[in-house]
């Protein structure tokens, strides 16, 4: 590990470049992360989606065709995945809705 990091590192410097190779977030792996604001967007499948809404696939693309779901992200030519607080949001205002459908029904009714 130590040769490539020093090949490496000769690499860089040949090509004008500084090195900012730490060997210690190498061996650690953490050289490939982001280093910005925490990432917490985390990405779910069509099938995850129907799992976590106990909805069919079917009946997800209608909602979404009605534009009355969280809109998917194109991921590749036929692939498409969902913001899993996206939905987890859309299922707590379904929630919310119902609640609040079961208050004006009992304030209609007295």
């Amino acid at each position: 590990m130590e040769k490539v990091l020093d090949d490496e590192e000769r690499r860089i410097k040949r090509l004008g470049f500084k090195s900012d190779i730490a060997r210690g977030e190498v061996a650690n792996g953490k050289s490939n992360r982001p280093t910005g604001p925490p990432f917490d967007a985390i990405l779910i499948s069509l099938n995850d989606c129907c799992k976590l809404t106990s909805l069919s696939r079917t009946a997800i693309n209608r909602w979404r065709g009605l534009g009355l779901f969280p809109q998917a992200v194109p991921l590749g030519d036929k692939r498409v995945a969902f913001v899993r607080a996206e939905v987890e949001q859309w299922v707590h205002d379904r929630i919310a809705e119902r609640v609040q459908a079961s208050r004006k029904a009992t304030n209609s009714v007295t």
